[in-house]
Parts: C-alpha cells; sequence; structure tokens
C-alpha cells in the first residue's frame, strides 16, 4: 500500500512552478508561491464549487475550438453530387464535344468563363482578405502533468481545511493570433476551460507580453473559479499579445490520458487550440480552386482557337485528304516544311511530307510522278529551261534573296560583284589577291552548290555573269574535302568543292579555314560560326533589292502537274501556299511573296 507523505503548501506550489518554469529566477519564484498559496487558501476556505453565485456552465456553450466535420451521410451526398456532374460533364465531352468547343470558343461561351473567372478571383481574394482580418483566439495547452513523485508514493496537498490528492498542473498559452484586435465587447460567450474529472484548485497569470497586459487584466478581476471549470473574463487583446494560466488541477492521477475543453466564442471570429494562425483557410483553398479550373478552361479555349478540327479555317484554306510529297529547293526547305507543318494542324486528315534533294531533281522526281500518277510538288530556285519540264505549271511564291558567307577567319566582310567573279571562277587563289595584302597568305577555299542547284543556277545568271541568257559557269570541282585537291589536279589550281544542299554547305564553310560560299539570307542568318559578306555594300534585303539593284537573288517556283483534280491535296495545298496566311510565315524566313510591291520583280525572272 502506498504511504501518504504530506508536503506544506508552500514546498509543493514551489515545485509545481520550478517544474513548469524551469531556469526561473528563485526571486520570482518565491514571488508566484506567494501569490498561488494565497489563492490556493482563499479556494480552499470559501469552496468555489458550492460558493454562492457560483454556477456551471451551460452545456450548449459553443467551442470554437473543435473541428467541424461533416457526416458521413453528408459526405456521401456531396461525393454523389460530385461525381454526377463529373460524369455529365465526362460524357458531354466525350459525346458532344464538337459542340461544347464551339459553345466554349464562341462569344456567350468566352464571356460566361471570363465572367466565372472574375467571381472566383474575388471569392479568393476576399477570402484572402477575410482571414487576414479575422478575429482569432489561440489558447494552447502547453503543459497537462501531474506532480512528478518518485514511484509507490502518492502526493496530497494540504491547506488549512481542506487537502488536495492527486495534484497536476496545467499551462495554457493565450494569444491574439488573428490580424484584428480582441476588444470586450467582441467575446460573445466567455473563454473557459473545462477539465472533465479534475478539480480546479487555483489559477495564476503570467508572463504577460506585452508587460502591460498585466495592469490590463488585474483591472477585470480574478479569473471565475468553478469546480471543473475556469472562467477568464474578457481580456482585449491586440494582434500578438498573449499570457500564460498556471492551473492547479486535483485529480490528476498519473498514466491517466486528461482532457482540457476550450469553449467560448467570438464575435466574426473563433477561439482555435492550434499555435498560430492557418497558412491557407479551406474557403481560400476552394476559390484558389475555382481560379484554377477557370484559368485551365480559359487556356483550353485558347488552344481551341488554334487548333483543328474546332479552329475555323482561315480565309483561301481548303482541306483535302490524302499524302503528298513536296520536294526540290534545300534554300526553301525550312520554309516549306513549316508550311507543310501549318496545313497538318488544319487539316489533320492531310500528311503532307517535304523532302529537299535539290531544285532540279524535284523537278525529275515530279516528272517521274507524272507518270505513276502520284501527288506531287516541286519547288525551285528560278526556272529551270529544259524540255523535260515543258509540261509542268510554274507559278512564282516568293523572292529568295542570296548572299555570301565566309569563315570568321576570312580576311574579308564585303566583296564587289568584280572580287565575287575573280573568287568563283578560279581567277584567285589566296585572299592577297582580293585585298592586296601580301600578309593574308590564306589559299581562298570554294565551297559551292552542284549543277542542280538553284541557288547556284542564280549565281551563274546574276552575279558571275549579269547576262541570264550568258551564265558564266563556278569553277569546276578540283576537291572532294575543301580541303585537299583532289590527286592528278594541277599545280596552281584553286580549290573548289560541291555541296549537295545549303545546310552541309554552311557547315562546311563553318569548319575550313579561308573557306567562302554563299546560301540564302535566311539560312546564313540562323547559322553558327559564320558571317555574312556583303556583295558591293548591300546585304540583300528587299529594299536592297527593288531600289538598289542587288543581283543576287531569284524567284522561288512551285510546279505541279497539269491538269491535276481541283479537288486533290496537291491543288490544296499549293493554293494553301497563296495565302495571306503563308505569305506571313514566308516573311518570317526573309522571303517576300510575289503580291504588292514585289510583284513586279518577280516577273522579271
Amino acid at each position: 500500500m502506498a504511504r501518504t507523505d504530506p508536503r506544506d503548501t508552500r514546498d509543493l506550489s514551489r515545485q509545481l512552478h520550478q517544474a513548469a518554469y524551469p531556469g526561473s529566477e528563485p526571486a520570482w519564484i518565491e514571488e508566484r508561491v506567494a501569490t498561488a498559496e494565497a489563492r490556493i487558501g482563499r479556494a480552499m476556505r470559501a469552496r468555489p464549487s458550492t460558493a454562492e453565485g457560483a454556477r456551471r456552465l451551460s452545456d450548449g456553450v459553443l467551442n470554437h475550438a473543435a473541428p467541424r466535420r461533416r457526416s458521413t451521410r453528408q459526405r456521401i451526398v456531396l461525393g454523389a453530387g460530385l461525381g454526377a456532374v463529373a460524369a455529365v460533364a465526362s460524357v458531354l465531352g466525350i459525346t458532344e464535344r464538337r459542340w461544347v468547343a464551339e459553345a466554349a470558343i464562341s462569344t456567350i461561351g468566352i464571356t460566361g468563363l471570363l465572367a466565372a473567372a472574375a467571381v472566383a478571383i474575388t471569392g479568393m481574394v476576399a477570402s484572402v482578405v477575410r482571414a487576414r482580418r479575422e478575429r482569432v483566439l489561440s489558447c494552447r495547452v502547453r503543459i497537462d502533468a501531474p506532480f512528478g513523485v518518485d514511484v509507490g508514493e502518492a502526493v496530497r496537498l494540504e491547506s488549512e481545511h481542506h487537502a488536495v490528492a492527486d495534484p497536476g498542473v496545467v499551462v495554457v498559452r493565450i494569444k491574439n493570433t488573428g490580424g484584428a484586435p480582441l476588444r470586450q465587447e467582441d467575446y460573445v460567450s466567455p473563454l473557459s476551460l473545462y477539465f472533465p474529472g479534475r478539480t480546479v484548485v487555483s489559477v495564476d497569470a503570467t508572463e504577460f507580453e506585452p508587460a502591460v497586459l498585466e495592469r490590463v487584466l488585474a483591472g477585470l478581476g480574478e479569473a471565475g473559479i468553478e469546480r471543473d471549470r475556469v472562467k477568464l473574463p474578457a481580456v482585449p487583446l491586440q494582434p500578438g499579445d498573449s499570457f500564460k494560466l498556471v492551473i492547479v488541477l486535483s485529480g490528476t492521477k498519473p498514466g491517466t490520458e486528461h482532457q482540457v475543453v476550450v469553449e467560448g466564442g467570438l464575435r466574426e471570429g473563433r477561439i482555435t487550440t492550434h499555435q498560430g494562425r492557418e497558412k491557407i483557410r479551406p474557403q481560400t483553398l476552394v476559390w484558389g480552386g475555382l481560379t484554377a479550373l477557370c484559368a485551365g478552361a480559359f487556356a483550353v479555349v485558347l488552344l481551341l482557337n488554334n487548333v483543328t478540327p474546332f479552329t475555323k479555317l482561315p480565309d483561301g484554306v481548303v482541306c483535302a485528304p490524302g499524302a503528298l510529297s513536296v520536294e526540290g529547293s534545300t534554300a526553301f526547305s525550312r520554309a516549306t516544311t513549316a508550311l507543310a507543318g501549318s496545313y497538318g494542324a488544319y487539316c489533320p486528315e492531310a500528311s503532307v511530307k517535304v523532302r529537299a534533294p535539290g531544285s532540279r531533281e524535284g523537278l525529275e522526281r515530279l516528272v517521274d510522278a507524272g507518270k505513276n500518277r502520284v501527288q506531287q510538288l516541286a519547288l525551285s530556285d528560278g526556272r529551270f529551261d529544259d524540255p523535260q519540264f515543258r509540261e509542268l505549271v510554274a507559278e512564282p511564291l516568293a523572292i529568295v534573296p542570296f548572299t555570301f558567307v565566309a569563315g570568321p577567319d576570312v580576311p574579308v566582310g564585303a566583296l564587289s560583284a568584280a572580287d565575287a567573279r575573280r573568287i568563283f571562277t578560279g581567277a584567285a587563289h589566296t585572299w592577297s589577291d582580293i585585298t592586296h595584302n601580301p600578309g593574308d597568305t590564306g589559299e581562298i577555299r570554294v565551297v559551292g552548290r552542284s549543277t542542280d542547284s538553284g541557288t547556284r543556277q542564280a549565281l551563274e545568271k546574276y552575279v558571275l555573269s549579269g547576262n541570264p541568257d550568258a551564265p558564266v559557269r563556278q569553277a569546276a570541282p578540283t576537291s572532294d574535302s575543301c580541303r585537299e585537291p583532289r590527286p592528278g589536279t594541277p599545280a596552281g589550281s584553286p580549290i573548289v568543292c560541291e555541296q549537295g544542299s545549303t545546310g552541309d554547305l554552311v557547315d562546311r564553310v563553318a569548319n575550313l579555314d579561308g573557306a567562302i560560299g554563299y546560301a540564302s539570307v535566311s539560312d546564313v542568318d540562323q547559322a553558327g560560326g559564320v558571317k555574312k559578306i556583303t556583295l558591293d555594300g548591300r546585304e540583300g534585303t528587299f529594299t536592297d533589292i527593288r531600289e538598289h539593284g542587288y543581283p543576287f537573288w531569284t524567284v522561288e517556283y512551285v510546279y505541279s502537274l497539269a491538269g491535276s483534280e481541283p479537288g486533290s491535296l496537291a491543288r490544296a495545298f499549293k493554293n494553301f501556299l497563296f495565302t495571306p496566311e503563308s505569305h506571313s510565315a514566308l516573311a518570317t524566313f526573309r522571303f517576300y511573296a510575289c503580291t504588292d510591291d514585289a510583284g513586279p520583280l518577280c516577273l522579271r525572272r
């Protein structure tokens, strides 16, 4: 049987305070012990649980600290409702997707979506503002423990008239964690602490922040003590103000789980047992989710406005199913690929493949396709006057400007037409022949295109000759590597090599010392490791061509088979190339559509 170890009130109170406030100054502990001893004595003499005027709080007092949870039935009904809405939306989205898309991208649909987004954003902002201005009183239990004793011992706190068996201590931090001050009239029902199964012996307030709060609390009177409750006065608190309550209880049996229930209510606010302000309120999450949903729906609407089959086709665009091959110019291949992608986006049932073997080979393959009745188009840098192409239909599409391109080590940044002729006909062997600087001893390595190239044809007709009817041929190739001459090449011959595509030519120039070649302005502008060489001080802009006689350009022609069917993909894609949308796309590649100001120029070539 456990023996009783009686202790006087002062010693027990001192040990309780030392346990609750470890590290505190002894003088401060003694001051609190004296205060607690006086209050315990008064409480014992007054028998607060039966004293006149003592009353038990109503069980109907609202406990705002306890979370409100939906019942199982409410959850089932809510889940079923949301599931039904999702099911209906899914069915409509699948079976009536075109109608839904058309409704979404209509004026009414977009207006409604914007209105819903505005409401959701307003609700979210209002919820955030309300959360910041909400009155929140935090009542957090920091310590709830019996007074510690040795094993096999029982503790009894004795006063003048009564004994306190199984004493314990509860420390509660009370703090205004909201964004608004708490006034006395804001308390709808007083803040109370309920200790089921235990009896309140004494209450002591301490650790006031700010310190002036101690005087404020003292002026309001002491906390009301009932048998198992502590009812606090309506304490005015500014945001961040706080204090602690140290409550001595009887009936705190070791090994038993005890409960502390927080009761009370605030006007336009709440009492919580959490330490600080909630980061995000549930209402804010709901409004934020609706805002995100509206934003996502609006993004889908924007997507539907730019993706077939929901978009309205631009003027002049006609979709035709099937497969089509477009072959020819390497200088125009990047633009052709982009246009084929745009047409495929508008017309998913059409497949347009782009190949760039060169202008002449593209025309030859178009002739073969006509024999095999295969849908095909060809793109050529300029016209090819060859009898085998006479049955093809050629239509001018755009002006393609060319420029000279050289490696970064080449000691020139500009050429005259005469210098260009000397280089590409093989008359100049070293760069000193051009710069007239004896120190520029590096060999000139000419990187040109093969005879099937329309770009080379433009060079020979309009730069090397100046007379389209009497073109001057580019120097014959003398090297396969573009570095060393072929075996058997006569001594003193220039180094000239040929490449099959514009891309290969630019890459080879970038990786050779003293190399120079030619390509479309568009390809040179987007290439790295090379530099553009001007011709007679001009760079190949549309203004240079139209107003200053820049010669190095040609017209891109679209070739098709005569008598192609009106509803064929070849006819539809060719017509697409002449639409305003295609003209805008060509301009991004520095190609100028044969319309308006460029029309008369296109007729010259």
